[in-house]
Order: C-alpha cells, then sequence, then structure tokens
C-alpha cells in the first residue's frame, strides 16, 4: 500500500533524494519505492544492529535491507558506524547523534526522580510470554506501594485482553508522544521492550530495565543507562537490584539534543 501510494506522488522524479527514518516498514518500503524510482536514500538512524534478525522483528531485517539501498547514512554514535562498515558500507557516514532526542531539550531541563515506573511491553516477539511477564510486575506493584506502575496499553486487543486481570499495575490508556513524555521525565525508572524510549530515558538519566535479549542500542549498557533482563523470572531481581541504585548522572551515548542542526550542516555542503 504505502509503495503503491508513493509511486503516485505528485512529480516523484523531480526530487534527487528520498529521506527516510528509523526502521519502520513504512521506511523500508519508501526507501524501496525511492529505489526503484532511481532516487538517492538519505538513511536518518542508519546502522543499528541487533544481529538477531528476529529480535526485534520485522525492524532488524528492515534497517539492514535500508542501508544497502542508501546513499548518505546518518548513525547515530561511532558504533553505529562500526556496524556499517563490518556490512561493507563504508562511504558518506555521518556520525549525527539521534534526532529523536533533538524535541527533548525542554524536558531535560525539568527531569526529577518521582516515584513512578513506567512500563512499555508491546513486542510481538514478546506477546507469547506477556501474561508471565505483566504477572511478575503486578507481584512487585502489590510489594511496594509507595511505588506507582504505571502500564500504558498498547491498541494490540490482545494485550488489552491480558493486562486486565492485573489489579496492582496502573492501566491507563495508550499515550501519545508528548504524553509519554510527561510520565518519562519524572519517573524514578523505566521498564520496557520499545526501542526509542531506551534512548529517551537515557537522555533524562534513567535507568532503563530492557525486558530483551538483545538491544541494538548497546551503547547504553555500557554507559550504565540499560540492563537487559532477557527472562521474566529475573525481572523481581533485576528491578530490586535497580531500584537500589536508581540515579545515574552521565552523559548520554546516544546524542545530545543538536543532532538536527548537524544534519543540515552536512547536507548543505553534500548537496
Amino acid at each position: 500500500m504505502i509503495i503503491n501510494t508513493l509511486k503516485n506522488f505528485p512529480n516523484l522524479n523531480n526530487y534527487r533524494y528520498v529521506l527516510v527514518q528509523g526502521d519502520t516498514t513504512a521506511a523500508l518500503s519508501s526507501a524501496i519505492c525511492a529505489f526503484n524510482n532511481k532516487t538517492d536514500i538519505i538513511h536518518l538512524e542508519a546502522g543499528l544492529r541487533s544481529f538477531d534478525l528476529f529480535s526485534p522483528y520485522p525492524e532488524e531485517a528492515n534497517r539492514k535491507l535500508i542501508s544497502n539501498l542508501a546513499k548518505i547514512h546518518f548513525a547515530p554514535t561511532n558504533l553505529s558506524k562500526k556496524n556499517l562498515f563490518k556490512e561493507n558500507i563504508k562511504k558518506n557516514i555521518f556520525i549525527t547523534g539521534n534526532t529523536s532526542l533533538d524535541n527533548l531539550l525542554s524536558y531535560k531541563k525539568k527531569c526529577f526522580y518521582g516515584n513512578k515506573i513506567l512500563i512499555t511491553l508491546h513486542r510481538r516477539e514478546k506477546l507469547e510470554e506477556l501474561d508471565q511477564w505483566l504477572c511478575r510486575l503486578d507481584e512487585l506493584a502489590s510489594k511496594n506501594k509507595s511505588l506507582e506502575f504505571i502500564f500504558p496499553i498498547h491498541p494490540n486487543p490482545l494485550i488489552k485482553k491480558i493486562s486486565s486481570k492485573f489489579s496492582h499495575l496502573k492501566k491507563i490508556k495508550h499515550l501519545n508522544h508528548s504524553e509519554l513524555l510527561d510520565i518519562l521525565y519524572q519517573c524514578k525508572l523505566v521498564i520496557t521492550d520499545s526501542g526509542g524510549i531506551q534512548e529517551e530515558a537515557s537522555f533524562f538519566n534513567k535507568k532503563v530495565i530492557v525486558c530483551r535479549d538483545v538491544t541494538e542500542r548497546p551503547e547504553g549498557i555500557k554507559s550504565g543507562h540499560l540492563i537487559m533482563c532477557d527472562n521474566y523470572k529475573k525481572i523481581g531481581v533485576t528491578f530490586n537490584k535497580v531500584l537500589k541504585n536508581y540515579k545515574i548522572s552521565k552523559t548520554c551515548p546516544y546524542g545530545d539534543g543538536c543532532s538536527g542542526s548537524r544534519i543540515s550542516k552536512i547536507l548543505k555542503k553534500l548537496l
């Protein structure tokens, strides 16, 4: 559908470049359409790799395919650049930080550690075990009455159904991005299987328990922002350990909030 829509985009042949951001299927479809039209592709957020095609799925495959089609690569970190080099992609790579952080500067100024624990779990590879994950988190919420375990419910009907039986989590409606940030800047820590929130929380100096086997953003592990938890049986021990030392004050490894202006200057020189 996306490819067919872009095919009919007025005067597509008049464009020298198509800029695609991230690793969604929409981004890949846009890149394929541009490639079929022999229009050069600029990839924003290039080089992220988990090295597991099925985690996250389908994002890992999407971004690898986009990288092979793109002419210009804006990599968030030095590690992202190295990942591209390993795939024999060595030209027109620029380390810029991630533009997703650029609109967070105003929030960063008012960050504090409140009593909220923000939980986001929705990845399709986690759905078979979501019941067990939420059960353990509900138990943690029941044992930590002074903390507010906030769980915005993803629109997926299955997630709504599974989450309905847990009474100690504070379940709220699915949030738009600004509503999510309003909770993120004041929470104590984050529990998630999402991707982008790993960067946003790190930018706010919030520790993140990543409920996945692997992450495409391992820079945060080294900086101390990310703590991996690959099994629901470990979430209790992991949470209690992080809670004892939840504060962190280190430079975010994913960018400084000025990536957009940096990219703009590069493009002016190139184009």
